[in-house]
């Protein structure tokens, strides 16, 4: 995990940080430098621990928790524990290829489930606008690190990809993909 994260000044402009109250406010700022968050801005973690980490109740910090993730600057995978913020690589992005290759790492801390799948295709997407360099070192530890999301991707192919429905934290479902299989992270894929 990295120790150090940026935390963007213009973040005092933004309408939905502005929009939370203290407490939000605070337990945004709680995800952003929790040292657990890993370099792809994701964590395994529960709003029950977290909260006892600020010595805040358990509904206090579920309640300021729940108003971050409808605004969409974090989502939650409750029944895996994972916690990722969307924006999060676009504000801390890699400085370097080595940087991209030391991802690798985090993805062994993330559980599998859509909201991974999610966190990689977004890095995947922040990749795609960097160079070559960059490129290649996605693909090639995005490649090694993946075997068993590859094997998996070619058994999805033969039979129709099933879904199904995951429960966010505020309680309202949608739908996500059961499998990472539909991101393809071969050699020379991206």
């Amino acid at each position: 995990m990295s120790r150090y994260r940026k935390v963007d000044t213009r973040i005092w402009n933004d309408a939905k940080f502005t929009s939370l109250d203290d407490r939000g406010k605070l337990a945004f700022f709680m995800l952003l430098t929790h040292p657990n968050m890993t370099a792809l801005g994701a964590m395994r973690a529960t709003p029950s621990g977290l909260a006892e980490e600020l010595g805040w109740s358990a509904e206090a910090f579920r309640e300021a928790f729940a108003k971050i993730c409808g605004k969409g600057m974090a989502k939650h995978d409750e029944r895996v524990h994972l916690i990722a913020l969307p924006n999060f690589i676009k504000y801390n992005p890699p400085e370097s290829p080595n940087v991209v290759k030391a991802w690798n790492g985090a993805l062994d801390l993330l559980p599998e489930c859509a909201l991974k799948a999610e966190v990689i295709q977004g890095a995947k997407d922040y990749a795609k606008g960097m160079s070559e360099a960059f490129g290649k070192a996605f693909r090639d530890t995005f490649g090694k690190a993946m075997p068993y999301q590859e094997q998996e991707q070619e058994q999805e192919q033969e039979k129709s990809v099933p879904v199904q429905e995951a429960k966010t934290s505020e309680g309202k479902h949608q739908q996500a993909l059961s499998t990472i299989g539909q991101v393809s992270f071969r050699k020379g894929a991206a």
